[in-house]
């Protein structure tokens, strides 16, 4: 594993890089118990939000083979897509059928996806449940794909974008548009994102390292979201890659 570390202004981000993906999962997870840890013992709850995607489908199913407190802990999402949590697309599906299994079967799941067919309803809803994630955050698990968007914050879209450049947001959840189906996404904000005890981004393959390489050297968010994460200093952003 090669550690390289940037901080100066503007930047702060660490990049951890792995020949094996078994190894980065492994000490991935570690960190991750050891930060829920902390909150368990400071304040008996902690709590964690994941993304989805077919990335970190092993490092779930390996975070619930740990023996911690697992009921007092929150687990949410980072975005969603705007389908049942039924749906094969679903990333709560995802979550529920790897990570809250044996010991985490007892942890609370909160969703981002109530009523599928009132949008705006849903995001009320929404909100009112993730209340405990707005004071604050134990732990964040960022992905990125191969356009540079992470959570559901997307190139050329203008919600995305007003997250991403804009310190104050009216909401710390908002609707986004992918530019492939389903379209219609949740996401939190880049701001309420930032507010968490640790900021973990954890992607593979060269191509997807090819363009976070291109965000750190130019902070264009609008053409690479990720680069807004990047790009700021508030909150060391802690890269996990492998090949």
């Amino acid at each position: 594993m090669d550690t390289l570390g940037i901080f100066k202004p503007g930047i702060s981000l660490s990049e951890r890089i792995f020949l094996d993906k078994d190894k980065l999962e492994q000490e991935l997870a570690e960190q991750i118990i050891r930060t829920l840890e902390v909150d368990l013992k400071e304040h008996n709850a902690a709590k964690l939000l994941l993304s989805g995607g077919s990335t970190p489908i092993k490092l779930y199913a390996l975070l619930s083979q740990y023996d911690i407190n697992w009921a007092q802990v929150s687990i949410g999402l980072v975005d969603e897509r705007f389908v049942s949590p039924n749906d094969s697309q679903s990333n709560e599906r995802m979550i529920k059928n790897t990570l809250l299994q044996g010991k985490a079967s007892k942890a609370k799941f909160i969703g981002l996806v109530y009523d599928t067919a009132n949008l705006d309803a849903n995001l009320d809803i929404a909100l009112a449940y993730n209340k405990p994630f707005l004071e604050g955050i134990s732990c964040v698990i960022l992905g990125m794909g191969s356009d540079g968007h992470t959570a559901s914050l997307f190139p050329n879209d203008e919600a995305s974008l007003h997250s991403l450049v804009e310190k104050k947001s009216a909401q710390p959840l908002l609707v986004t548009n992918a530019p492939s189906a389903p379209q219609i996404r949740i996401s939190y904000t880049k701001e309420q994102l930032l507010k968490t005890n640790k900021l973990f981004l954890y992607f593979t393959g060269d191509e997807k390292m090819k363009v976070f390489s291109k965000a750190k050297m130019d902070n264009n968010p609008d053409i690479t979201p990720i680069s807004s994460f990047i790009h700021q200093n508030e909150k060391l952003l802690e890269v996990f890659w492998t090949s």
